[in-house]
């Protein structure tokens, strides 16, 4: 079965595929797939997800469950054929005329209609810079939020006034969403949804340009030809075109702005207003002519002149493959303002080895004393320029935002001891219960939009910029930190940190996988580096089982002999935190950069990875001090990575090419670990520097160990069992970053490098059980420092020779 690979695949991508297919064909409820960078992961799960709904979207249009589908295995193809025809022929019709008038679109000329008009209305939507002048009280009302009625909902939404045209608008809006008049009612072709969902827009843009390669048969009879019907959801950030709106930085100031200008009754957004029956089909008929990514839609609602955003939402329904943030997939509260339903879809999330670190940090916040100071000078600011025109919702609620700053201010500075201090978040209201109403205030954040009318006021005035605007806005910055009070106890904790400040972490990231899990009819991750999958297991799937599950690992698609693994096991060459000062270890680790520098090629660059940008820095100022640094440095040209410092990957890879000789000195979880191709002479040798464990005396690292240790022992395990379960964490933690890391080297079928563990634990069992199996199959018998560089020459000197 090729699976309608566009190339020949290699047996590992069969066996991938094979894996996925079976997964969905099986109801299995969760797959994890681990496939190195460089094996065509992406196309893969493309693949094998799309053929597998191509091959059973009949049945599935039909109802059919998977023992019915078994029970008609028996029966010869014309019946099957004969059946579904007879059954589906309103399907059948629909797509056959739908996809020829896909064709005519594809022939017809795109004419961007009322261009002179468009341009008029832009010019006029291009905002005036509002001079306040401080002394007068005629200031704009663009700064000004709309009246807001606490838990009065007769008043309008969500306690805000809303303009009769307004809510006519909103009323046309809903007609378009379900009035499918005039036009192909495409929704009854997608039995089943697949949304694909990864970390950066860029990957997404990736995932676009795969999906265009492979051609899949139709998936009903008498149909000559399907085309996926592809949509990118992205958000306001990437798809607005108003430029009263786009002109903001932040993401949230973008949203909050939207919203508002929906609201105003002066007028709203004319490219939302002027979305109608028509243009809504029209925008989704052309968006599934071809693959587009979120660029494309964004010039489409351009030349419809209508808002790409909403037009884009208005077409989730037809869609069949729907490609998303991890954001919009994640946060259930977003997912149900798009509209999206994972009722039986296939969920396909890649780069998953950051899942669960990415549901942490969505749920998580934190604020610090000087955020505090800063967004309560900026309250009472605005409070004191705008109070003569606000309405009493406004001022009581602006007055309690002021008092709970008060509130978290003095409670850090009387309570701050050290990182890792657990926080009662019932402590921190104990006497203002009755008048601070956290969920009341978090409801008004949001509903008024207040963040972003004050963030915009702050901005307008030049001598707060630098206090008040730089980074995230620290007002959105304090919602988040709000919304956190208002989560259950149980699933995370409050405390402190150095700063100081007070940070919320979710603990249990599996109640807000649960709903996906629940939704779906198959959760699919996958990653280059899924190991150890356990940990995966442990914090986002507990209930799933090993018969609703499918773990697939695949080799690299290398040959055998295109990469080894190498551990130093020599007895100074242990960088725990207690030796990896010492003189005799760092003059240890520069002799072997040293050997390593005249045994690699000069062709060819060395990447070395260390724990931490600290410790790089002390390595190098101890290597100058001691003769060590200028020898490298006669060997090969030296860049390295610095905190906050410019990126030196770009006169690192102008060394390589000049073939002179070049080193690269990199920080796991730096920008360098992650996304970075070293590939072919960029990278010939990599080297892991040290075990880059977490810093155990950070407050969450103690939050952590805490909750762990604390949860072994309410289920009844012994204070050595815990004390077990923690060093596993700790190491697991350590090896999923390692894993990351030395992942750049090989990069497709005919790349080769070595891989030096740069440290004699690696020789632990336990430790590299935790290594992506394709490395760790490929460890290598030579331990000491002669026999690992005789070796090294020799598989340089092979390479020469092919």
């Amino acid at each position: 079965m090729s699976f309608n690979h566009p190339y020949a695949p290699y047996d590992i991508q069969l066996h991938l595929m094979q894996s996925v297919y079976d997964a969905l064909s099986q109801d299995k409820k969760l797959c994890i797939v681990e496939s190195p960078t460089g094996t065509g992961k992406t196309l893969s799960l493309i693949c094998s997800v799309l053929t597998w709904l191509r091959d059973n979207k009949a049945d599935l249009l039909m109802g059919k469950d998977r023992k019915e589908q078994e029970d008609d295995e028996d029966e010869p193809d014309w019946v099957d054929q004969s059946y579904i025809g007879s059954v589906l022929s309103d399907q059948i019709q629909l797509s056959q005329d739908y996809e020829a008038y896909l064709e005519e679109l594809r022939n017809k000329k795109f004419i961007v209609r009322d261009q002179e008009v468009r341009n008029t209305k832009r010019r006029r939507l291009q905002r005036v810079e509002v001079k306040i002048d401080n002394n007068r009280n005629d200031v704009s009302d663009e700064f000004l939020p709309q009246e807001y009625h606490s838990d009065d909902e007769e008043h309008g939404t969500n306690g805000v006034t809303l303009g009769r045209e307004v809510k006519a608008m909103l009323a046309k809006l809903n007609g378009v969403a379900n009035n499918e008049e005039n036009g192909f009612d495409v929704d009854r072709l997608n039995p089943i949804k697949v949304y694909f969902a990864s970390r950066t827009h860029s990957q997404l843009r990736q995932f676009a340009s795969q999906l265009r390669l492979p051609v899949f048969p139709p998936s009903l009879p008498s149909v000559k030809s399907e085309s996926i019907k592809h949509l990118a959801l992205g958000s306001r950030k990437q798809l607005c075109i108003n430029p009263q709106v786009s002109r903001l930085t932040s993401t949230d100031a973008i949203n909050d702005a939207c919203k508002d200008l929906l609201q105003s009754d002066k007028g709203g957004c004319n490219f939302k207003q002027n979305i109608n029956n028509q243009l809504q089909k029209e925008f989704r008929d052309r968006s599934f002519t071809s693959i587009h990514d979120i660029e494309d839609l964004a010039i489409l609602g351009q030349a419809l002149d209508i808002c790409p955003y909403y037009a884009s939402r208005g077409s989730l329904t037809s869609a069949e493959i729907i490609t998303l943030p991890y954001q919009f997939l994640l946060l259930q509260s977003t997912r149900e303002s798009l509209g999206i339903d994972l009722k039986n879809s296939v969920v396909v999330i890649d780069e998953a080895h950051n899942l669960i670190d990415t549901v942490n940090a969505i749920h998580s916040s934190e604020i610090s004393l000087q955020d505090l100071q800063s967004v309560r000078i900026g309250l009472t600011n605005y409070l004191s320029k705008f109070k003569p025109r606000l309405g009493p919702g406004n001022r009581v609620n602006l007055i309690k935002l002021i008092k709970l700053m008060d509130v978290l201010i003095v409670f850090t500075k009387q309570n701050y001891k050290k990182p890792g201090q657990v926080i009662d978040p019932v402590e921190i209201l104990t006497d203002n219960a009755d008048t601070l109403n956290i969920h009341k205030l978090n409801k008004y954040i949001k509903v008024s939009k207040i963040s972003y009318k004050i963030q915009s006021y702050m901005q307008s005035l030049e001598k707060d910029q630098e206090t008040i605007a730089p980074g995230q806005p620290l007002l959105f910055k304090i919602a988040s930190f709000i919304t956190c009070l208002t989560y259950p106890a149980q699933e995370g904790r409050f405390f402190f940190e150095k700063g100081p400040c007070i940070k919320y972490m979710l603990l249990q990231p599996d109640k807000c996988f649960q709903s996906i899990l629940e939704d779906s009819r198959c959760v699919v991750l996958a990653g280059g580096t899924m190991q150890p999958v356990s940990d995966v297991l442990e914090n986002l799937f507990p209930t799933v089982n090993e018969n609703q599950l499918v773990n697939f690992s695949c080799d690299h698609v290398i040959p055998d002999n295109n990469l080894g693994t190498y551990v130093l096991q020599e007895p100074f060459i242990e960088l725990t935190f207690e030796k990896r000062e010492q003189p005799q270890v760092l003059r240890k680790v520069g002799e072997f950069y040293l050997r390593l520098s005249k045994s690699v090629p000069l062709t060819g660059g060395i990447v070395g990875f260390f724990p931490s940008y600290q410790y790089l820095q002390f390595v190098i100022d101890h290597w100058k001090k001691t003769g060590l640094w200028s020898q490298l440095t006669r060997l090969r040209k030296i860049n390295y990575e610095t905190k906050g410092g410019r990126d030196p990957l770009p006169e690192y890879t102008e060394a390589v090419d000049n073939g002179k000789g070049a080193m690269l000195f990199a920080v796991v979880g730096g920008r360098l670990s992650e996304g970075i191709n070293f590939q072919d002479n960029l990278c010939r040798a990599i080297v892991m520097t040290g075990l880059p464990f977490p810093n155990v005396f950070s407050g969450e690292m103690m939050v952590k160990r805490s909750h762990l240790e604390n949860k072994i022992l309410h289920k009844g395990g012994t204070r050595q069992e815990a004390i077990n379960s923690t060093k596993t964490f700790f190491e697991t933690i350590c090896l999923k970053a390692v894993n990351q890391s030395i992942g750049r080297a090989i990069r497709h079928a005919n790349d080769y490098a070595n891989i030096y563990l740069l440290d004699r634990r690696y020789a632990n069992p336990h430790i590299q059980d935790k290594l992506s199996h394709w490395i760790s199959k490929r460890l290598q018998p030579q331990s000491d420092l002669n026999s690992i560089m005789n070796s090294t020459l020799r598989f340089f000197e092979d390479k020469k020779r092919i």
